[in-house]
């Protein structure tokens, strides 16, 4: 499944893996990335993914479902300002993320106190999720409470790769989810399809309005209690602030400072921001 690198010989609690812009070539798109206790597969685009697949299961494999499954959610030829491939690739917003959501005290206060205390799973999804760090560093970090996780694409991949990190209660489905697609979203299995938390990681960098509004329109409608999302400023600034003017109507907006999300990382205000979108509560009129 392509080359990988050794795994560091000691885990350090701060590490600089995460902080890709500086890594050469093999480093960033090629070798696999280990970061704390899971290990992310990599690869420099989807064709070398698909080849590999092919290598390793037969070119029959390039036709099922399995394979079909990590096509984007949108053509590259519709999207010119895409940047290709990005979904095989660890980008740093999702190291943020993963890293902010594992801490209890934010976990707490993003499930509620009432959810905690019942028996009910409590159940993530994660829109746009790529090679999976985020989703799979707040489970393997996690405290083992009961939880679903949703995730897409190629993330199957490294789900499976990472599977005996997580809690043994915890239960991981991936499914295609096109931002804007009502149908997607019913299709979702009812278990999840209510959502407690919704996460994002650098999903706000195309200058593509009707990419963003889809986005909108799935978080606004499939968000029940919160949304976090963690981005680059580097990229698209003026991105993240249309996303915002879209979601402001149905969401209180809570900025954080992104050198506050983890004692373990080291990360800049100026480059990335977390975002916390809290349904507004709808007033009772008598």
């Amino acid at each position: 499944m392509g080359s990988s690198s050794a795994p560091p010989t000691k885990t350090s609690s701060v590490s600089s893996t995460w902080q890709r812009s500086a890594l050469g070539y093999k480093e960033r798109f090629v070798d696999d990335f280990y970061f704390n206790n899971i290990r992310v597969r990599q690869f420099p685009c989807r064709a070398v993914f698909e080849k590999a697949l092919c290598d390793a299961f037969g070119s029959s494999f390039a036709s099922d479902d399995h394979l079909a499954s990590t096509k984007s959610c949108y053509d590259d030829e519709v999207d010119n300002d895409r940047v290709p491939d990005t979904a095989f690739t660890v980008w740093e917003s999702s190291v943020i993320l993963g890293m902010y959501a594992s801490r209890k005290d934010v976990w707490k206060r993003l499930i509620g106190t009432r959810k905690l205390q019942s028996s009910g799973p409590i159940v993530t999804l994660e829109l746009g999720s790529g090679t999976g760090v985020a989703s799979l560093l707040q489970l393997s970090l996690s405290s083992g409470d009961d939880r679903s996780s949703s995730t897409i694409n190629f993330t199957r991949l490294n789900v499976h790769a990472n599977i005996d990190k997580m809690p043994e209660n915890a239960q991981v489905v991936t499914q295609p989810l096109r931002w804007g697609r009502i149908e997607d979203i019913q299709a979702l299995p009812q278990d999840i399809s209510r959502p407690d938390i919704i996460f994002g990681a650098d999903l706000l960098y195309t200058c593509d309005e009707s990419v963003i509004c889809a986005l909108a329109e799935t978080v606004i409608l499939l968000t029940g209690r919160v949304a976090v999302f963690a981005v680059c400023k580097l990229h698209r600034p003026q991105s993240i602030t249309f996303f915002l003017s879209l979601v402001k109507s149905c969401f209180d907006i809570r900025h954080v400072a992104v050198s506050t999300a983890h004692v373990d990382l080291m990360a800049s205000d100026e480059d990335f921001g977390l975002i916390e979108l809290w349904r507004k509560k709808i007033a009772m009129t008598s």
